[in-house]
């Protein structure tokens, strides 16, 4: 029960990134099944802008008020900041993953590339965001 206690951060903000996680990539499955019908490869980077926006919103709302319990306007900008470069570095991994390494399902790349962000996630955010 201690170990579950001294680690209360920790892992509700694992069942908070990954109930996030789960949205973040049934929206992006969902918008790049209709866009790749029209651009491509690109509707990679489309996809994962649009299905961050929603996801990070959900994210930012459970962080603050069950993980971190900590909010303030300061906090807002400094996680849409880096959303904005975890997007990034997402759909750019992703769509480079994708187009010249392996052309394979892009959600099965995305949820890889992703998890590897998550845990750089968790520590910015602990670290800097809600500190």
């Amino acid at each position: 029960m201690n170990l579950i206690k001294r680690n209360r951060v920790f892992l509700t903000y694992v069942l908070s990134a990954g109930s996030s996680f789960v949205i973040d990539l049934l929206f992006f499955t969902l918008f790049n099944t209709i866009f790749s019908k029209f651009l491509g490869y690109e509707s990679i980077i489309i996809s994962t802008i649009l299905a961050r926006i929603l996801s990070s919103l959900y994210n930012f709302i459970m962080n603050s008020k069950f993980v971190f319990k900590k909010y303030s306007k300061k906090m807002l900008v400094q996680y849409y900041i880096l959303v904005i470069v975890q997007m990034l570095l997402s759909s750019i991994l992703v769509y480079v993953i994708n187009r010249f390494l392996l052309d394979t399902f892009a959600t099965i790349i995305k949820f890889f590339v992703d998890i590897m962000l998550f845990i750089i996630n968790y520590f910015i955010q602990k670290l800097f965001i809600f500190k």
